[in-house]
């Protein structure tokens, strides 16, 4: 059945020209924050995509004016930040009508995108039972929206419901390489939200409740901001990783209950992904309780993931999640230092767009080789690359059960001789060859006295 005759129309614009320059063909999609129609700008004969907010009007023509001048604002700023950034869907014009329905509502005109969103994905590989993709195609994925979501961040911009489904992957032209993408619905969650401050007749939360940071879960842990995306962002990585969603509970409840939980971080480790010491570490941070103690900004989070990627691959090895006891996982969310080792000691972050010295631009950690250059070449096999050995990484699956070592992994053995006994074993036969000796002295010295005495008189 044609997915498009389940959607309803709600405004009633299908069919219609709307503003006397775009044709409103037909519905393609419906959210938390609107509806989505295919159109046609007849001026340009182009493609176009116009989204038409719900929910905003109060039937009260002062608060439908506020609102209309906070979406001109964020219009603008989209724009800006499309500008700024490929990985951002592009606003071509915006405004507001009364709608065949009768409802008041304001409208955005976006650039046509073919493809299939990220969400749509990820339900495809979950139908097909996926285990999640491996560390590096995850990064390559995060890479552009990091890139998109950096633009609004350098301008103290934050999006407030970044997810799988605000993330849309374009059909790529043959022979593209990596992954294209574009980050959707940027400012709309803070249009919302501010529409319904002052006064509009919202029903939802302008966020996604299984996305959403324990900040907007608990207004009491601090204000929403830049690292409430960083957040969001970790725990779209974790579901890339896993196939699975960052949190098994549907209910609100049961989402609340697990978001602000110390003991149940959603890391990696903890949905079942096998990946290194330092990605988890990074993850651990980025997904703190408190808002705080995360990286300030998605740009800060990337330069920790790209580092700790590095840092991985010069020889650390892939562990189970460790079992803490109930009540001591604070101790696995202790910020990382600046200065720490385990992240590839990332110091104060350069600005947007600069790298530290002697650090590789994140592309070049995934990009094929140039055209006309081959792949260093692989040793022969059964042999080990100069200065160091193989690596073994496991699927990034399943992580192995707790107490068990990850595959190519040998047990750390005690320290010893270079004839394998150990220290311990030395010490005692050297201390019991001494306690036979010196019985063996005892015993003689004892003979010759008794030999030397005088015979003794008996009665």
């Amino acid at each position: 059945m044609d997915q498009g005759a389940l959607l309803q129309d709600p405004f009633g614009l299908s069919g219609t020209l709307l503003d006397g320059q775009y044709r409103v063909d037909e519905v393609v999609g419906e959210g938390g924050f609107g509806v989505v129609y295919r159109g046609r700008h007849l001026s340009l004969d182009q493609p176009i995509a116009i989204k038409v907010l719900k929910g905003l009007d109060g039937g009260d023509v002062r608060i439908n004016a506020l609102v209309l001048e906070k979406f001109r604002a964020e219009a603008r700023l989209l724009y800006t930040l499309s500008q700024s950034s490929l990985h951002i869907v592009r606003a071509l014009d915006f405004g507001a009508a009364t709608m065949p329905s009768g409802a008041w509502a304001p409208f955005m005109v976006l650039e046509w995108l073919e493809g299939r969103s990220l969400a749509e994905d990820l339900a495809e590989r979950q139908r097909r039972g996926a285990r999640g993709r491996s560390l590096d195609e995850a990064l390559a994925i995060i890479e552009p929206i990091v890139d998109g979501l950096a633009a609004a961040h350098q301008q103290k911009v934050a999006h407030r419901d970044v997810k799988p489904a605000n993330v849309f992957l374009l059909a790529s032209p043959p022979g593209r390489p990596g992954p294209q993408l574009k980050v959707l619905d940027f400012g709309i969650a803070k249009i919302m939200q501010d529409g319904e401050s002052v006064g509009t007749k919202g029903t939802f939360a302008s966020f996604t409740w299984l996305y959403a940071a324990p900040e907007q879960l608990e207004p009491r842990r601090g204000a929403t901001g830049l690292a409430t995306d960083v957040y969001a962002l970790a725990l779209v990585l974790t579901e890339l990783l896993t196939d699975r969603s960052p949190i098994d509970d549907r209910d609100v409840v049961g989402i609340m209950k697990a978001a602000t939980d110390p003991d149940r971080r959603p890391t990696p480790r903890s949905r079942g992904a096998n990946v290194p010491d330092e990605i988890e570490a990074v993850c651990q941070r980025a997904l703190a309780l408190d808002p705080e103690s995360r990286f300030p900004s998605v740009m800060e989070l990337w330069d920790a993931l790209v580092a700790a990627r590095t840092s991985a691959s010069a020889g650390s090895t892939m562990k189970p999640p460790a079992v803490a006891p109930h009540g001591a996982a604070t101790a696995l969310l202790t910020p990382l230092s600046r200065a720490s080792a385990s992240v590839g000691a990332i110091a104060a972050s350069p600005p947007i767009g600069t790298r530290p010295p002697g650090q590789l631009a994140p592309s070049a950690l995934f990009a094929s080789p140039p055209p006309g250059t081959s792949p260093p070449a692989s040793p022969p096999p059964g042999t080990s690359p100069p200065a160091s050995p193989p690596r073994v990484v496991a699927p990034y699956a399943a992580s192995p059960p707790p107490g068990s070592l990850p595959p190519g992994q040998r047990p750390r053995r005690n320290p010893a001789r270079a004839d394998g006994s150990s220290p311990v074993v030395v010490v005692t036969i050297i201390l019991f060859v001494l306690t036979v000796l010196f019985a063996f002295s005892y015993a003689a010295i004892q003979g010759a006295c008794n030999r030397a005495a005088p015979p003794h008189a008996s009665g």
